[in-house]
């Protein structure tokens, strides 16, 4: 791995004048992530409803070989069976001669041998608000699908600007389950590929091209073009199969024709659901609702990212300003902006929340009213329980005050009596007089 170190500096002024230009790019984001996370929210209660529709007006095909029902016309219907190219159908690679039988999706996968560059940079502050950017570049090589953009590397790593041969994909037309044919929204949810092995017919000899027949060889399940594959060079590039052979599908879609598409539901979404192997209806909007709250809690996380950011571009001018200050500039800084994160995270994260809860009441007011209305009731029981434990506390600290007090007073008569014990008997008083001394005591004490 080769690298080598470039040294920038930059003054205070351009680094105000990024930072100015930063608060217009920080308004946009702060304001964009309320829309996004209303819209997100809108777009995952109308996906669920839309799924609780088509759950239960679902109708199941039970064989799908059977002639089409006209009566199922435009409703929703859910089929299971074996996804079948034909003989006639078979994905092609024209380019190299790789026709797999019994195969839905033919994928040709294209990779060059090209310089990547990564770089990693250091950043400290220097008197007068100013920085140093201390980058190291570095070069290692890599198989990649696309060509990849090396104009501004240094010297001796360029790649080349374009591959002889691209990736593409192949797919069977059309593709049937029984007597019905899948639709291209069907068809484009089949993706599961695997790698394919050869079957002994790759050849160099069924490669259309003569760039191809003169540089390429075969090589374990496809073709390498250049010298040698134990020891690539930059710009040699190998060719792949993928392959999504023929099996059981299971899907959910609304029937029209001999065909199907995409169904309409009362709320304005749609119903296109297909996963490998066998499923039930019921798996099928089960795995979909999952899809669907991933998605949301992304979106979510986009919207609060977003929305962070945004305000920590906006408060970044205070911290180069402050960067200035001679001697304890950069300290101060720091810690504003360390300060200024976590106050921007904290104040994304409740605005966040916040907008999200508005576009549920939006959405679904009724359904939030209530859920209101049970939070209300739990932090009413939770405070009124608390205020009763306090007044226990208090109960129980008077009470043992009291005692305390009652203790406090014995002991002090006690220690009066052994006082006034002593002194009798040190000045010959009589028992007597001990006694009218004591009783005097007791009533003023």
């Amino acid at each position: 791995m080769r690298s080598h170190t470039v040294v920038t500096y930059t003054s205070w002024g351009q680094r105000v004048q990024s930072s100015c230009c930063g608060v217009f790019v920080g308004v946009a984001l702060f304001a964009g992530s309320f829309p996004l996370l209303t819209w997100n929210e809108g777009r995952s209660i109308e996906r669920y409803e839309s799924l609780e529709e088509g759950r239960k007006n679902v109708v199941a095909i039970a064989n799908p070989a059977d002639t089409i029902d006209s009566s199922l016309e435009g409703k929703l219907v859910y089929m299971s069976g074996k996804a079948e190219g034909g003989a006639d159908a078979t994905p092609y690679d024209p380019t190299f001669g790789v026709s797999p039988s019994n195969t839905l999706k033919l994928k040709r996968v294209a990779e060059m041998y090209q310089w990547e560059q990564n770089k990693s940079s250091h950043t400290t502050k220097t008197e007068g608000g100013g920085t140093r950017t201390e980058t190291t570049y570095s070069y290692n090589k890599k198989w990649s699908d696309h060509v990849i953009d090396s104009t501004f590397y240094s010297e001796g790593h360029h790649n080349p600007s374009y591959m002889p041969y691209t990736s593409q994909t192949f797919t069977a037309s059309p593709i049937t389950v029984g007597s019905h044919y899948l639709s291209q929204g069907l068809v484009d949810k089949i993706n599961w590929y695997s790698d394919w092995s050869s079957d002994g017919s790759l050849s160099v000899d069924n490669i259309a091209d003569d760039y191809g027949k003169e540089t390429a060889k075969v090589y374990g399940n496809g073709f390498y073009l250049g010298c040698c594959p134990g020891s690539p060079v930059i710009g040699d590039e190998k060719i792949s199969f993928q392959y999504i052979p023929e099996g059981e599908v299971s899907f959910v879609a609304a029937q029209m024709g001999e065909s199907f598409t995409s169904y309409s539901t009362k709320r304005g979404g749609s119903l296109l659901l297909l996963r490998s192997g066998y499923h039930t209806a019921g798996d099928l909007f089960l795995l979909a609702e999952r899809d669907n709250i991933v998605v949301t809690w992304l979106v979510r996380f986009g919207g609060f990212l977003m929305m962070f950011l945004g305000l920590k571009m906006v408060s970044h001018p205070l911290e180069v300003v402050l960067d200035r200050i001679p001697c304890v500039g950069r300290f101060a800084g720091d810690l504003i902006g360390g300060a200024s994160g976590i106050m921007t995270c904290i104040v994304a994260a409740a605005l966040s929340t916040l907008t999200i809860a508005i576009a549920w009441l939006a959405y679904r007011p009724f359904f939030s009213i209530m859920l209101l209305g049970v939070v209300g009731g739990l932090v009413y029981m939770m405070k009124k329980r608390a205020a009763s434990k306090l007044g226990d506390r208090q109960d129980s600290f008077n009470d043992a005050r009291n005692i305390s007090g009652t203790c406090k007073n014995r002991q002090r008569r006690l220690c009066l009596e052994c006082v006034l014990f002593f002194y009798l008997s040190r000045s010959n008083h009589t028992l007597v007089d001990y006694r009218k001394r004591l009783r005097h005591l007791r009533l003023y004490h």
